[in-house]
């Protein structure tokens, strides 16, 4: 079996500029407790994973942006094989 890899970039900055000539932008938010909050975003083979507060201007700053350019929120996900099972 032979697994895609998706290369983390470490800051929002350097996916953001990739998003602008993406195709599809697809994200997840995650509560983990505490007040804070997990932000995934895939960008063909780039992601992103940042930890916030959910108050916090900076995740703000980001989910109005992945909205802008149309990103599209997976709620779960689900193998192929056994989502029409």
């Amino acid at each position: 079996m032979v697994m895609d890899m998706v290369f983390l970039v470490e800051k929002w900055e350097d996916i953001e500029d990739c998003l602008r000539f993406a195709r599809y932008i697809l994200y997840t938010v995650r509560d983990i407790g505490n007040g804070l909050v997990e932000v995934r975003v895939k960008s063909g083979r780039l992601g992103y994973v940042g930890i916030f507060g959910k108050g916090d201007k900076k995740l703000k700053e980001i989910l109005t942006k992945l909205e802008s350019y149309g990103a599209i929120r997976v709620t779960k996900t689900v193998p192929d094989e056994l989502f029409l099972s």
